[in-house]
């Protein structure tokens, strides 16, 4: 027997899901849009070499590969490599497109430039709730602005956006990889060991201290020079940014986060808990300043996340062009508003007619509802139970041809 689910990892969506969705779309756009960002669009199929050349962290074992076609092909051919037979890859984030856009048209767009996307990326992972291998990304970044006033305006926006969705009572963490690079080489670990410390160190608030020790350990890593970094992790989490410069010198990495944390927390009038917090790594090894994440009520992981990444463009492209951007978690984002605002109406009106009614009767009624709601014609069943069973799932309301007429009210379904 056929299977119809949809691919493992992948969604269908039914009508009230695929509404909220673009609701949270477009309220999304419209925010970032409203503060000054501008819609750009690339394609999911990427350069391989592109891709696994980003210092994407562990995305980069999470490509999802085609393999070439035609003549490219030759299965043939002894001793087979991978190389042999892939040839592109779709995107596992938008920034790596993104930094390939900018190199490519630099020269056309003004400085610096505030970007928006809205779209698709995939990552062959494993599944679970809230990460699925397809999902939709909301990025804004901004190339060209070296100051901490890029991170304010990204920040700034991102949460104004959660807020015009509905969310209230943000938990906003920030850090800085110099931070976490200081830390790092102050545990007298070398300075090459750092990405692959710092991807451990990515999932402390998933596999706590003990985790990431044993990871560490498992890496063959010494095991004084992992105590020593967990003390410092234990210092920096009690007693936050007063304690940094112990650690090396970063007098102005602490100015400029004092500067961000406290602007954001008086722009939102203590709306939100921003804060200091040494556990955000973000595992992309292409961070090079200020990393940070948004977390919610009712949502184990981030909702959101970023920060600034200085190199890339120079490494793709030999380009020196700053840039920071924040990418909004929009399938946990989705799953929440479903979960909190069930009562959300599509204003979707059915409107049922006979055979026997006028044509042109039903569409002026239906062009005189249409002031109010979205109005289906539908032909009245001979079950009208079983209709009004299944109309639930695309329709918030509904009346007769021959009830509007005669002055009844309209039904509520839910």
């Amino acid at each position: 027997m056929k299977n119809f689910n949809p691919i493992r990892g992948c969604d269908d969506f039914m009508p009230r899901q695929a509404f909220v969705r673009e609701n949270v779309k477009r309220t999304i756009l419209t925010s970032y849009q409203k503060n000054g960002y501008n819609l750009i669009s690339t394609p999911i199929l990427e350069n391989l070499e592109l891709l696994s050349s980003s210092e994407g962290g562990d995305n980069l074992r999470l490509i999802f590969k085609t393999v070439k076609r035609g003549d490219k092909l030759d299965l043939s051919k002894p001793n087979l490599a991978e190389q042999d037979i892939v040839e592109e890859g779709l995107r596992y984030d938008l920034t790596v497109p993104l930094a390939r856009f900018y190199a490519n048209n630099k020269e056309k767009l003004p400085t610096p430039f505030k970007s928006i996307q809205i779209d698709y990326s995939f990552r062959a992972e494993r599944p679970q709730k809230g990460r699925s291998r397809q999902f939709v990304q909301c990025d804004i970044d901004i190339f060209g602005d070296p100051t901490i006033n890029a991170e304010l305006d990204l920040l700034y926006t991102a949460i104004q956006t959660y807020e015009a969705v509905g969310f209230k009572n943000l938990t906003v963490k920030i850090n800085h990889r110099q931070i976490l690079n200081s830390v790092v080489l102050f545990s007298g670990f070398a300075e090459q060991d750092i990405s692959t410390i710092c991807v451990t160190l990515d999932k402390l608030d998933k596999i706590s201290v003990s985790g990431v020790v044993l990871e560490l350990l498992e890496k063959g890593f010494d095991p004084d020079k992992i105590n020593k970094l967990v003390d410092v992790i234990t210092d920096l989490s009690s007693n936050g940014l007063n304690a940094v410069k112990k650690y090396g010198e970063l007098n102005l990495v602490v100015e400029n986060l004092n500067f961000l944390i406290g602007s954001l927390n008086k722009l939102f009038n203590g709306r939100h808990n921003i804060n200091f917090d040494i556990s955000i790594v973000r595992g992309q090894g292409y961070y090079t300043g200020a990393v940070f994440e948004v977390y919610a009520v009712g949502f184990s992981g981030a909702i959101g996340g970023g920060g600034r990444y200085d190199k890339m463009l120079e490494k793709f492209a030999g380009i020196s062009c700053p840039a920071v951007g924040f990418g909004l978690g929009f399938e946990p984002v989705c799953l929440l508003v479903e979960q909190n605002m069930q009562s959300l109406l599509t204003n979707q009106l059915a409107l049922i007619y006979e055979q026997t009614d006028d044509i042109l009767t039903v569409y002026k009624v239906k062009e005189e509802l249409k002031k109010q709601y979205s109005v289906s014609l539908f032909l009245k069943p001979k079950n009208l139970k079983n209709f009004y069973d299944k109309i639930g799932s695309v329709a918030d309301y509904s009346i007769s041809v021959a009830d509007y007429l005669a002055g009844k009210e309209i039904k509520k379904l839910q």
